[in-house]
């Protein structure tokens, strides 16, 4: 009776039953964490859903001014002497100067939708000039990239003489409003230059999707 008595006691019992107390709330914890994280993101998700982004309102012929006057700044610097007008002209070997536009995603879960932003648009600037030899287009990107390091501009990206003899700067800056960036290339191939700017998101006043307006603004002449 006294070693019956001793085995129902033994000091083990207690740390089998705490044990298996712990591996009951690990099952539990492990059950009920996916549930409550999984809850968790699909309210995130649904007041993001009916926040709505903070875009400017603006004009595609606002932000292209915008976008215009960083391709126009960029465009002293490199010291060019030639004026790229509007349109394109010569394609492949003249110059060409346009706009265009992108959707734009919100951000965090809500982008995870892949459905764009109804009534906005992101603005970019395009220009291009043919016939650019090395002794203009090297030095110019150097200087650029100078005066875009000392004007508070990220450079994301610089690449000198590539193995394919092509030339890369790109370059953003963070504002209020989201980033602009800017993009310039040389290939020697080619002797073609090409740059760009884009500036942030917005809303369009007139509720065009994907700033459709824009193909009614032109471009100023570069020079």
């Amino acid at each position: 009776m006294n070693e019956l008595s001793d085995l129902t006691e033994s000091p083990a019992m207690p740390v089998v039953r705490r044990a298996l107390g712990v591996a009951w709330w690990i099952l539990i914890a492990a059950l009920v964490t996916p549930v409550l994280l999984i809850a968790g993101l699909f309210v995130t998700y649904q007041v993001e859903q009916a926040t709505p982004e903070d875009y400017p309102r603006a004009t595609p012929e606002a932000m292209g001014d915008r976008a215009a006057g960083l391709s126009q700044e960029a465009y002293e610097v490199l010291g060019f002497d030639r004026a790229v007008p509007p349109g394109v002209v010569e394609p492949g070997l003249g110059t060409e100067n346009s706009f265009s536009t992108a959707d734009c995603y919100p951000g965090g879960l809500e982008g995870m939708a892949d459905e764009p932003v109804a009534g906005a648009y992101r603005l970019s600037h395009n220009w291009e000039l043919g016939q650019v030899p090395e002794r203009e287009a090297v030095p110019g990107l150097r200087r650029l990239h100078d005066h875009l390091r000392e004007t508070g501009w990220d450079i994301t990206e610089y690449r000198e003489l590539a193995s394919d003899r092509e030339w890369w700067l790109r370059a953003k800056r963070d504002g209020h409003a989201g980033d602009e960036r800017l993009n310039f290339s040389w290939r020697a191939s080619t002797q073609r230059f090409k740059g760009g700017s884009t500036v942030p998101c917005a809303h369009d006043p007139a509720g065009e999707k994907d700033g459709g307006s824009v193909e009614e603004v032109q471009p100023p002449e570069l020079r």
